[in-house]
């Protein structure tokens, strides 16, 4: 892993998922590593550092290639290992070229390729780009695919209640009635309010999520753990109890511009108790923070109802088989035409007054 040192002099933004402790988590938990098919293949110098894993799966991504992967396995043409710069288990757009000119992040990202050509690499992916970084990677003979995620945006808005008034009543209604709850109390914590105990209950509730949906957890307590008390400034931990007893939870990061939804889990099922811990309790901290933007996590048509809008997202790719690359082109060319009519028709369904 990369040095403490080199995480902090190249942080140059202020994203958690960019900070040294959140990384370290992740390693020193065995999250991420070879044995869990991120191998990581960073690039760095004295002045910048490139974020790259090897891969040997597809796991935790967010930015689907499993197709590309039974296509390949169907012509008997090894897709894995393949290279992917991204946060690991975290689909949010971060810089992936950590540089402060724009000529040595050219040089960072040749001598990546370079990598990548020399290497039985079927593939280069950079997931979840900005917008800045589209035409270096453009410029690179990357291929540029779109996804649809989905933001809620602070408009200076004074408390929830300013909110509410910016949606149709009939939308503010019901809102309204998801929010009630006879006897469950919902409590806040971050920074020194985070305790050891809050990191070991997030991790239950996380693993009640992945069992519910007979998915597959990729981090264990030893991470939850580790973040809870290194990361205390950038995380956002809300609990809802019942009869004092608590009963769900959701984990949040968060810097000075952005809440980020990532983790929750229940124990037992309350009906909207999802929607008010993963959403609204987040559109709540957003306002009193005077946060810009809420990123809910990866996909869910159900949060355009309660304000969050459909954005388009960004990745890179680059293919080494010539038939492939040409196949792959063809569909991400029409994939994003498929995302610029999703985003035109989901729109009409925003609930704010016209």
């Amino acid at each position: 892993m990369l040095s403490k040192e080199s995480w902090i002099k190249f942080q140059l933004s202020s994203s958690p998922f960019l900070n040294f402790n959140f990384m370290n988590a992740l390693h020193t938990s065995k999250t991420i590593g070879i044995d869990s098919g991120w191998q990581e293949a960073c690039i760095a110098d004295e002045d910048g550092i490139l974020l790259s894993f090897v891969k040997s799966h597809s796991y935790g991504e967010y930015i689907f290639d499993w197709g590309w992967a039974e296509a390949y396995s169907k012509h008997g043409i090894p897709y894995y290992p393949k290279l992917t710069s991204m946060i690991p288990f975290t689909p949010v757009t971060t810089p992936h070229l950590l540089s402060k000119s724009a000529e040595h992040a050219q040089k960072l990202l040749s001598l990546h390729d370079e990598r990548y050509e020399k290497g039985n690499f079927s593939s280069s992916h950079f997931l979840f780009l900005t917008e800045n970084e589209i035409e270096l990677f453009k410029k690179n003979q990357y291929m540029i695919r779109e996804s649809i995620q989905y933001h809620f945006f602070n408009q200076n808005y004074c408390d929830f209640n300013d909110f509410l008034t910016s949606l149709k009543s009939r939308k503010a209604k019901t809102i309204k009635s998801e929010r009630k709850f006879t006897d469950l109390t919902i409590k806040q914590f971050t920074g020194e309010e985070l305790q050891m105990e809050h990191s070991s209950r997030m991790y239950q509730y996380y693993i009640s999520t992945i069992s519910h949906k007979n998915s597959y957890d990729y981090l264990n307590e030893d991470f939850f753990k580790s973040i809870f008390e290194n990361l205390k400034e950038n995380i956002l931990f809300i609990e809802a109890y019942k009869n004092d007893l608590p009963v769900a939870g959701t984990l949040f990061f968060y810097d000075n511009e952005k809440l980020y939804g990532r983790y929750w889990g229940a124990n037992e099922f309350i009906p909207n108790l999802h929607f008010e811990l993963c959403y609204y309790q987040g559109i709540d901290f957003c306002i009193s923070k005077k946060l810009k933007i809420f990123e809910a996590g990866a996909q869910g048509e159900h949060k355009i109802a309660r304000g969050f809008r459909p954005m388009r997202t960004y990745s890179a790719h680059k293919i080494k088989h010539p038939a492939f690359k040409a196949a792959i082109n063809d569909f991400i060319e029409t994939e994003k035409k498929h995302v610029e009519r999703s985003i035109h028709e989901l729109s009409k369904y925003l609930p704010f007054h016209l």
